[in-house]
């Protein structure tokens, strides 16, 4: 590896933003001075992890004991394989440049080559972007962009150009300036077939895609040609351009997002630019469908509120679920701006509508929020139907750590599912931070909506309201007439009399669900007796059929005798 002056490292240190850094990875808030967050190097609750002040060079956490600067960081967290691994990355990340004091001619030879495929890249968006503008053939896409009513002044902002149709003009361009075709085709712009190169992108109105420091990576281009397959193509993925990781826009949109104190990320490579127009810089577009972690990282470190303006159809509400679970703990830090139905970014600034897309795009909600009510509202009347609602919705829940607006999720949900309070209070189990799908302390595992687990908490709510009759009705109930494992204990608990608040530690979760549930103020014995019954009925004919199973048919006739009259018995009682 070369060796890297030390004066370079110092100043690489003294400039690399540390704030902005972490935060792509840490939830960092300012209290005072000091920049504060849960430590990333260990699981807590409470916050111990700080940038130390005033100059905020580096971090340390109270907890763990974590510590370091910038490289520390790039080594630890962000992937960096050695230091001087880390000390590039953070050049890069920052705009700056590195200086060697001495390089292998391995080094050397990869750092020229990243230097050639730059230029090249950097060429080519200067051919497209002239080539737009002079040539014939790029007339439809001149009419195309403007009927968009995109001017010239913006679309040269961004760079757009158009690839040229005869298949091989850039390449040709290249060769001739002193570019191999495998330089071509390690940037992106090319195909080669034996000896012969030509174009990757051919007869598409191209948007350059760059880094933080407006470096171009790579293109995504667009057909106008109904007969193609694929409107939209990318460059292919390769030593700079991923996908997973470039945003369209960000250079543009960084330094308003780091004014405004939010970005918006919006589906496509127009979207942005009509936005801009419109007067809102900060507008980035994915390269799919969704942003995955590495994008949400990246978008953290530009602005602390990231608002997704998806379409309002179910293609856009299934791309806000995936962001959703991409974002993880950052969850809480994505808002949801909502389009009217059929409508675009792009419809509204062509029409002229600029007062009434900045009230769109400003009159945000919570992400979270957003999808808890769009997914209750389209769960079906049926117990299946809510039932896996509420499961997606727990899922979501439970990447959100333990605030007011979980708490609000929580409720929400409730409402419009119309759960019980016992419902509601597992739902809250359920949705406990930290903890993996199903997982969680006993009694507050997700339950199911269907009516046996409903009959049994029913069950459980009036006998611990009722703890005198409850004695004599649950003495005849087997353990196994309960289906909820969790239900089972506390039966026994109940028939043996235990007050609720001696129940054991991980049961008073489900103590403190029955105390509360309003059903118990009119709890009767009446009721009691029947919950017994329809609790025990199910229980008996599964007894009956294995019984009939196992060729007892004498065993069979006396199960069956006593399933008629519990079925007598709740005859009567209705």
């Amino acid at each position: 590896m070369p060796l890297i002056a030390p004066d370079s490292v110092n100043e690489i240190l003294e400039r690399a933003d540390l704030v902005e850094l972490i935060r792509g990875r840490v939830n960092l808030v300012k209290r005072g001075n000091r920049w504060v967050g849960r430590c990333p190097f260990h699981d807590e609750r409470t916050p111990s992890f700080s940038l130390i002040p005033p100059d905020n060079r580096r971090y340390y956490c109270h907890g763990c004991g974590a510590t370091g600067d910038a490289v520390r960081w790039m080594m630890e967290k962000e992937g960096a394989a050695s230091f001087p691994d880390a000390v590039e990355a953070l050049a890069e990340r920052f705009g700056l440049d590195v200086r060697y004091e001495q390089a292998s001619p391995e080094e050397e030879r990869r750092r020229k080559a990243d230097q050639r495929r730059l230029e090249l890249l950097e060429r080519a968006a200067g051919f497209y972007a002239a080539y737009l503008w002079r040539a014939d053939e790029a007339e439809p896409a001149r009419a195309y962009l403007a009927e968009r009513g995109f001017e010239e002044q913006l679309l040269r902002g961004f760079r757009v150009g158009y690839a040229p149709g005869a298949g091989a003009t850039l390449a040709d361009r290249a060769l001739k300036q002193g570019f191999t075709p495998e330089q071509l085709t390690d940037a992106g712009l090319g195909r080669t077939r034996g000896s012969r190169a030509s174009d990757f992108f051919v007869s598409r109105i191209t948007f350059p895609i760059t880094d933080l420091r407006g470096r171009v990576l790579g293109f995504g281009a667009r057909t106008l040609d109904p007969k193609e397959r694929a409107k939209y193509v990318n460059s292919p993925e390769g030593p700079r351009f991923s996908k997973r990781r470039l945003l369209f826009g960000l250079a543009q949109a960084r330094q308003p997002a780091a004014t405004a104190g939010w970005i918006v990320v919006v589906e496509g490579y127009t979207d942005v630019m009509a936005l801009a127009k419109a007067g809102i810089p900060q507008a980035v577009a994915c390269m799919g469908t969704s942003l995955t972690t590495e994008q949400v990282h990246e978008l953290r470190r530009a602005a602390p509120r990231i608002r997704l303006c998806f379409d309002g159809d179910a293609a856009g509400e299934r791309a806000a679920w995936r962001t959703a679970q991409a974002a993880g703990e950052y969850l809480t830090d994505l808002e949801a701006v909502v389009l009217p139905a059929g409508t675009d970014p792009g419809d509204l600034a062509r029409t002229g509508d600029v007062e009434r897309l900045h009230e769109i795009v400003t009159a945000h909600t919570p992400l979270a929020m957003h999808l808890i009510d769009s997914r209750a509202r389209r769960a079906g009347p049926s117990p299946a139907e809510r039932e896996q609602a509420l499961r997606e919705i727990a899922d979501l829940l439970r990447a959100l750590p333990e605030s007011v607006e979980k708490d609000e999720g929580i409720r929400l949900a409730a409402g419009l599912l119309q759960l019980s309070r016992g419902m509601e209070d597992r739902l809250r189990g359920a949705a406990q931070h930290g903890t993996s799908a199903g997982a969680g302390r006993p009694g507050t595992e997700l339950p199911s909506l269907g009516a046996p687990w409903e009959r049994e908490r029913r069950l459980l709510v009036l006998a611990a309201a009722l703890p005198e009759v409850a004695r004599e009705q649950l003495e005849t109930l087997p353990d196994e007439a309960l289906t909820d494992p969790v239900h089972r204990q506390a039966l026994g608990l109940l028939r043996g009399a235990v007050p609720l608040g001696q129940w054991p530690e991980e049961l008073q979760p489900l103590a403190s669900a029955l105390r509360a549930d309003p059903g118990a103020e009119h709890a009767n014995a009446d009721e009691l007796r029947e919950v017994v019954y329809r609790v025990q009925l199910p229980a008996l004919e599964r007894r009956a059929q294995a019984l009939r199973d196992a060729g007892d048919t004498e065993g069979a006739l006396r199960m069956i005798d006593l399933v008629q009259r519990v079925r007598a018995a709740l005859r009567g009682a209705s």
